[in-house]
């Protein structure tokens, strides 16, 4: 439907447009047009709920720079059904078509460019638009377009539930619950690329990724370095990856897949070490740019209106979309140069509330940080709707993942791992090719009741060279009847004792690892001593996965005491990790008064990246008897540590870890090896023993009928189901089979 709008009040302002530093600059996109509103052409007068229609408007303007609305601004002011009115605004368009060249992608412009509004109506009815546009010049507006929206089957947009504000749920109330991966960037075959990778997440029952919109290198880069007359530098968007943008969505909505859209990454305002890009960034005043100093980003007035265009294009442009799972402002804000968490914080809230109120569609906002913990004071922000974390370098993943959930469960907020991984430094491919890194983190995610599973970091260089796409089939399956917010999960009551105890005895090795890693004067960072016995641990747990040296951090220096009675003889294992590149460390053992290893790990180059040459198993033997151990640090600075006593203990249960939920109709557990630990299986390439049948004993539920499913993780189909029946003491008794690595389990009243 097209209509000949008509012109109306026009005022003269200032004729020229401050750009950049206060100057008046030329772009690519520049014009100089009477004002006027030639055509206003509607895609659909009638479409279904969430469907989103375009407006095509033809525009003449004077304007410079089409990402500025101070300098030219395109919105639809829409009354609703329901008498409210909305301001949708609009945006400057190109469109791209993409071959491969070589293995590259190329892409190509099909015009000059164009003006667009982009709607998704959520109320049935008749909607009333007026499509205004302000330049330098003045005001047009068109005359009105009705529109109706009929009744669909749509889904919706994503929401924190309103029945239980740890779980997502759609418009409609259908859960969300997202499984999928990181897939941030590509590689040379650009949007091609997700072609293969979507379609491959997407039929394996995967709903959700993230892209990353920075730094200047990447896929979908917004912010590239170079000339303003060549529609570069800082204050310009790039049309060609915002097409990439909006194609890969469009792509992902066919597989029902869900975007994460991440605006900003540390990289752009790092300076040095760890992955910087400052020295290049178009923000730097060196490219053109603004900023002296990356500091400068979070108070400089400019940028704050800079980033706020972006905001308003992202908006105008992608926001209509439904599987707009939701916006991150940043990746990793803490690793920035120079970080400072007041300004980022203001920062933060600023953006916050000036997003929610131009976006009309509301989608969630959140942010990330590098450290597993976060920033509470940021995390706990209004203006953030949800919580992630990111992590690497667990020795046992699925310990930290536990531990820090129930950290941020109490913040009252959804919260999953938004980045997960084995080592930070590259993705083990070799070491795991079956991907326990990517399956473990997902399992325990859904157990402890985390509103997502955890996602991959490795999706082009693990996830997809070795086709573990299937690892998510199973997780989708074994949700896929779980209204996570009708259940009211609580932490199950579980415990596992065994069918028939294994005689003799069978000793095991006791390992203490992923203990607290901090920098602060918390009471990990203090001399500790724990008691072992032929049980294991008696008293003393958690201890520091650090020892901090006797300069840096004097003040945190935390040597551990070891009290240990076994009758046998066993071997005493230190693990150590990465080393401090800010001066090295040491590691020391001294046996019942008697200094029997001594180790010097030295710092002998200028990077300050973590030391790994020394990384490695160091053991000492110790009689039987009663020895008292003390491990210590006499070095400058940090190292990374666990333990183990070989063969020490002797267990009164199964070697399993469980963990669970327990719910008004569901309870759902997950039950795993204790020896199958990422750092056992795959770095120290230990055979996981098998565990012979066991009982699983769950207490707390609700009397009746139960069908009971056992599940191979790595199947998409339960292995074997059975019906119980719960009686007045609230307990379940469930045979479990021989297993080797995990199994879950699943009941349904």
């Amino acid at each position: 439907m097209a209509l000949k709008p008509t012109i109306s009040a026009l005022f003269l302002i200032a004729c020229t447009t401050t750009f950049i530093g206060g100057e008046k600059v030329t772009t690519v996109y520049s014009k100089k047009e009477k004002l006027a509103i030639t055509l206003v052409k509607l895609s659909d007068v009638k479409a279904p709920l969430y469907k989103r229609v375009e407006i095509t408007v033809d525009l003449n303007a004077t304007y410079d720079n089409p990402f500025n609305p101070e300098d030219i601004s395109l919105e639809a002011e829409i009354s609703l059904p329901n008498s409210q009115t909305l301001t949708v605004p609009g945006f400057f368009n190109q469109k791209f078509t993409r071959r491969l060249d070589n293995g590259k992608e190329v892409l190509s412009p099909e015009s000059k460019g164009e003006w667009l509004i982009r709607f998704s109506p959520s109320t049935v009815g008749s909607h009333k638009i007026v499509v205004k546009a302000k330049d330098r010049t003045g005001i047009a507006k068109s005359n009105p377009i009705n529109f109706t929206a009929i009744k669909s089957d749509s889904q919706g947009f994503i929401r924190i539930s309103k029945r239980d504000r740890r779980f997502f749920e759609f418009d409609n109330g259908t859960v969300f619950y997202p499984i999928g991966a990181n897939m941030c960037w590509a590689g040379g075959k650009g949007t091609f690329d997700y072609d293969e990778w979507l379609k491959n997440f997407g039929e394996n029952g995967c709903n959700y990724g993230r892209l990353w919109l920075a730094p200047h290198w990447t896929t979908f880069a917004l912010d590239r370095p170079g000339k303003y007359e060549d529609g570069y530098g800082i204050g310009m968007l790039n049309l060609p990856n915002a097409w990439r943008i909006e194609y890969v969505l469009n792509t992902a909505e066919k597989y029902g897949i869900n975007l994460k859209l991440c605006i900003e990454s540390f990289n752009v305002l790092r300076r040095k070490d760890g992955y910087p890009e400052w020295e290049r960034t178009p923000h730097n005043i060196a490219n053109g740019g603004i900023l002296k100093e990356p500091l400068e980003f979070w108070t400089n007035p400019q940028m704050e209106k800079i980033f706020k265009n972006k905001l308003r294009y992202l908006v105008a442009r992608f926001g209509a979309y439904t599987n707009l799972m939701s916006w991150e402002f940043w990746n990793e804000v803490d690793l920035i140069s120079d970080y400072n968490l007041k300004p980022v914080k203001d920062w933060h809230q600023k953006m916050g509330s000036y997003l929610r109120s131009i976006d009309p569609y509301k989608h969630l906002i959140t942010t990330s940080f590098a450290n597993t913990r976060g920033e509470p004071t940021i995390d706990l922000l209004e203006e953030l709707d949800y919580v992630q974390s990111h992590h690497y370098g667990s020795t046992d993943i699925v310990l930290t993942i536990d531990k820090t959930h129930r950290l941020k469960s109490a913040y009252k907020k959804p919260h999953y791992f938004g980045e997960i991984g084995a080592d930070a430094g590259g993705p083990r491919a070799k070491d795991d090719p079956t991907g326990i890194q990517v399956h473990d983190p997902m399992w325990v995610s859904i157990a402890i009741g985390c509103s997502g599973a955890a996602q991959s970091w490795w999706w082009d260089n693990l996830i997809y060279p070795k086709n573990l796409y299937y690892l998510y089939k199973p997780v989708a399956e074994f949700i896929k009847d779980i209204d996570f917010p009708s259940e009211n999960f609580k932490t199950a009551k579980a415990e596992i004792h065994w069918k028939k105890r294994p005689l003799p005895a069978e000793r095991y090795d006791l390992v203490i690892e992923g203990g607290p890693v901090s920098w602060g004067e918390t009471e990990f960072n203090k001399p500790r001593t724990v008691k072992i016995d032929r049980t294991g641990v008696k008293s003393g747990l958690p201890i520091a996965g650090i020892l901090h040296g006797t300069a840096n951090h004097s003040i945190k220096h935390n040597p551990i005491t070891f009290e240990v009675s076994l009758p046998w003889e066993t071997a005493f294992v230190i693990e150590v990790g990465g080393v401090s590149g800010y001066g090295g460390a040491g590691l020391e053992v001294i046996l019942n008064g008697k200094k029997v290893l001594e180790k010097d790990f030295s710092d002998t180059d200028n990077s300050n990246e973590t030391i790994t040459k020394y990384s490695g198993e160091y053991k000492i033997e110790i009689p039987a008897g009663r020895n008292t151990i003390i491990v210590n640090n006499p070095g400058k600075d940090w190292v990374m540590v666990s333990y183990i006593f070989k063969n020490a203990t002797e267990r009164d249960r199964p070697p399993l870890l469980v963990w669970g939920l327990s719910g008004e109709k569901t309870t759902i557990l997950w039950i795993r090896n204790e020896f199958g630990s990422w750092e056992s299986l795959c770095a120290r390439k230990q055979q996981e023993p098998k565990v012979e049948p066991t009982v699983l004993i769950i207490n707390g539920l609700k009397p009746g009928d139960l069908k009971v499913e056992l599940w191979d993780t790595y199947a998409k189909n339960p292995v074997k189901s059975s019906n119980i029946k719960v009686g007045k003491n609230g307990e379940a008794r469930i045979e479990l089979p021989e297993f080797q690595h995990d199994v879950a389990v699943k009941l349904k009243r």
